[in-house]
């Protein structure tokens, strides 16, 4: 399989929604850990390396616009692909995640848990 031992950081203070995407990756063998925070993701970024950061901006302790930046400007981490995943719909805040080095921005309202694993595995590739 293409997506064996590719690793994947979600962070997400929503837990159902965090389990069920980290199940639905894990069947397809992709490897996901979780952040519920801002403060928890950055930290998780310092000690591993991941390939894709599937990441909620409305996060606690730590916006996902801050985490965005500090993933950026990490020389360990700058370069993992950054999949915002949000219920902030409106074009300015998108434009500012991609402006920060989002490759995706996805607003949680226009997606079903099937599609957003698609989206993630094609973000993989």
């Amino acid at each position: 399989m293409a997506n064996q031992n590719k690793k994947i950081l979600l962070v997400e203070d929503d837990l159902p929604t965090i389990e069920a995407v980290a199940f639905k990756l894990s069947r397809k063998g992709i490897i996901a850990s979780t952040a519920l925070n801002g403060e928890e993701a950055i930290e998780r970024l310092k000690r591993e390396k991941y390939d894709l950061v599937l990441l909620d901006l409305l996060l606690p302790k730590k916006s996902g616009f801050d985490v965005l930046r500090e993933i950026k400007n990490n020389d360990q981490s700058k370069n993992a692909k950054i999949v915002v995943l949000s219920n902030l719909g409106q074009e300015d805040n998108m434009k500012k995640a991609m402006a920060l080095g989002a490759s995706d921005y996805i607003v949680k309202t226009d997606i079903n848990i099937n599609k957003l694993t698609e989206r993630i595995i094609s973000e993989l590739k």
